[in-house]
């Protein structure tokens, strides 16, 4: 086999678990922001808008600790100062993205139900622009 290919198997291998790590990492970020975003509409009686940005506070701060230290480790060394502020203009442009899908989708269906599209239209953004842009290896 050419080294070439074994390096390309390797790299995508890499990249699979890469993607398992983000998703699991995900998977728990979506359950908190969901549930602090169900407590703060349904229970405190926050506005969309006003719950929507509190959940995002809240899991945006345990996706930077959990990817950083988990999901995209082995990929870049440097000054967390620098990735925290990309990841949070990643994680805002997540954000803007998921509040238009709420705000839009609640207009036909039921609240519970466009948050849960709203996450899938953030889960996307930040796992693309999170690759890109803030956790690159150098």
């Amino acid at each position: 086999m050419r080294p070439w290919v074994s390096q390309a198997k390797a790299s995508l291998k890499s990249e699979l678990l890469r993607i398992i790590k983000f998703s699991l990492v995900g998977g728990a970020n979506t359950a908190l922001d969901y549930l602090v975003f169900l407590a703060c509409f349904y229970w405190l009686s926050f506005p969309i808008l006003l719950a929507n940005f509190f959940a995002f506070c809240v899991a945006v701060c345990l996706s930077f600790y959990l990817n950083s230290r988990f999901t995209f480790a082995d990929m870049s060394s440097g000054g967390n100062a620098g990735k925290l502020a990309k990841f949070f203009l990643v994680a805002c442009t997540a954000f803007v993205a998921a509040t238009v899908a709420v705000v839009y989708l609640s207009a036909f269906m039921p609240v519970y139900l466009a948050k849960i599209a709203s996450i899938v239209v953030s889960l996307a953004l930040n796992y693309g622009l999170s690759r890109l842009l803030v956790f690159k290896s150098t």
